[in-house]
């Protein structure tokens, strides 16, 4: 099983940096753009959140979603040992993957959640009328 793992996450770490995805997540300071100010720090801010919750936590969680699934699968038709712990193949794998399946089930339930917290807790203080923001996430660019 640890083989497994170590293989995905061979595979993820040796395809992170063809991706790039990560470009033009800071705003300023580079060849042709005006220089940092105070506010850039908030587009930042906001493109690091944009970031994590759009382009690397949904893929992850289809990533994780699919082994589980795998898992799933396979503890039908494993009868050996297919786990490090000495379990055999069926029950312990099966008991591993509905423990994978609910804890992407779970984080992804927690980090959303935590934004529509974070945004309900924003509207009720009135950001909106403090800071002339219509939505406190969709912030653009500096002035």
């Amino acid at each position: 099983m640890r083989k497994i793992y170590l293989i995905i996450f061979s595979i993820i770490l040796t395809s992170l940096p063809l991706l790039s995805l990560a470009e033009g997540l800071v705003p300023c300071g580079g060849k042709g753009e005006h220089p940092c100010q105070l506010c850039d720090f908030f587009v930042l801010f906001k493109n690091i959140i944009d970031f994590l919750l759009l382009k690397i936590v949904p893929p992850l969680a289809v990533l994780m979603l699919a082994i589980g699934g795998f898992m799933y699968i396979f503890a039908y038709f494993s009868p050996g040992e297919a786990l490090s712990g000495g379990g055999k193949g069926g029950p312990a794998l099966l008991s591993q993957a509905k423990k994978t399946l609910t804890a992407v089930v779970y984080g992804l339930i927690i980090i959303f959640a935590a934004w529509i917290i974070v945004n309900t807790f924003f509207q009720i203080i009135g950001v909106e009328e403090w800071t002339n923001l219509k939505t406190w996430w969709q912030i653009k660019s500096c002035p």
